[in-house]
């Protein structure tokens, strides 16, 4: 008798346990969630060393409850490692090529303008530059104010609004209408005005177009007659 009461308290025992699911089954189940963007978006099928990975429809199976049928409601099936892999390595991808795009931009300008060193001349130096004959002066004033005011002598006057135009001129039509022989890119430009002004934007031009060894007069007309009027009068 006391057999018998046994048995049936010992399957009492038994019912309703399971056996606790392995360390190999607990990491396939392991889903590690990266932040949006990031390469490694997901990754999946953690597991300890040495185990098998589940087959595709046991994974599946698994994933998805064992009982093999879709999430409802608000569960969405995952992506899968190598979609999300491969969409951030084109965002990757692109986003190198753009920077690479910019920094050539960047570099192209700056050959441009970088190269050129902006300076100002002196009025003594820029006397001297022109005895030595080894540049071309430019004024940009407007042809009234050469008439009322003069001009520095050995000076080309060409109107600021026409810099850009001359610059570009053939060798003929430069000389047919400045009477003078165009510059080449390579030479020696001064540009002056009345006060500096507009003397520097016909510089920034003139580099724009590719001049690489161009100055400005800041003084400009103003300062060169008050010099060479004190000059004047102390030779007297």
């Amino acid at each position: 008798m006391r057999s018998e009461e046994r048995a049936p308290e010992e399957g009492r025992k038994g019912v309703g346990r399971r056996a606790p699911p392995s360390r190999a089954r607990l990491g396939q189940r392991l889903r590690l969630v990266a932040l949006p963007g990031s390469a490694g978006a997901w990754l999946e099928g953690a597991q300890e060393p040495g185990t098998a990975r589940p087959a595709a429809g046991e994974e599946g199976v698994e994933a998805r409850g064992g009982s093999g049928q879709r999430p409802h409601g608000n569960e969405q099936a995952m992506p899968g490692p190598r979609l999300l892999l491969g969409s951030a390595r084109r965002w990757i991808l692109g986003s190198a090529e753009a920077a690479l795009w910019g920094l050539k931009s960047v570099k192209g300008n700056c050959n441009k303008f970088c190269t050129t060193v902006i300076k100002g001349v002196t009025y003594k130096e820029l006397k001297n530059l022109l005895k030595s004959k080894k540049i071309m002066l430019i004024d940009v004033r407007e042809p009234w104010e050469i008439l009322e005011y003069g001009k520095i002598p050995g000076s080309v006057n060409i109107p600021l609004g026409e810099v850009g135009e001359a610059l570009q001129m053939n060798s003929k039509d430069f000389r047919e209408k400045y009477n003078e022989v165009k510059p080449a890119k390579f030479d020696s430009l001064v540009f002056s005005c009345l006060a500096g002004v507009r003397s520097r934007k016909a510089l920034d031009t003139a580099i724009s177009l590719g001049f690489n060894s161009v100055q400005h007069y800041a003084g400009g007309w103003k300062e060169w007659a008050t010099y060479e009027y004190s000059e004047k009068k102390k030779e007297d």
